[in-house]
């Protein structure tokens, strides 16, 4: 996060609002963030390996179907609107879409 001081012409929420130095700082972030995501991908080894190979098949299909659209609309909506995923999701749509984001 920088710690550089933000134009005097910014609003105070963006003032008070860290940022991202560079590409790379974020790339780092992201990387940092999916090696959690480890334990996801080894599911399915798990479950195989103890007779739930069948399994396997399904769970790849809604991974990428269901799991991997909605972490790119996740990302864009957050890049657009600045803020978290309960403010960003606010923004977008209101009080009422602000539970999404949470």
């Amino acid at each position: 996060m920088s710690t550089q001081a933000q134009p005097s012409s910014a609003s105070p929420e963006q003032r008070a609002r860290g940022h991202f130095t560079s590409r790379k700082v974020f790339i780092l972030a992201a990387i940092g963030s999916a090696v959690g995501l480890g334990n996801i991908w080894r599911f399915p080894y798990v479950a195989y390996d103890n007779g739930g190979g069948a399994f396997v098949i399904p769970y790849l299909v809604a991974l990428l179907v269901a799991g991997l659209p909605f972490l790119l609309l996740d990302y864009g909506i957050g890049h657009r609107y600045r803020g978290s995923a309960p403010l960003s999701f606010r923004r977008l749509g209101g009080a009422a879409a602000e539970t999404l984001g949470w």
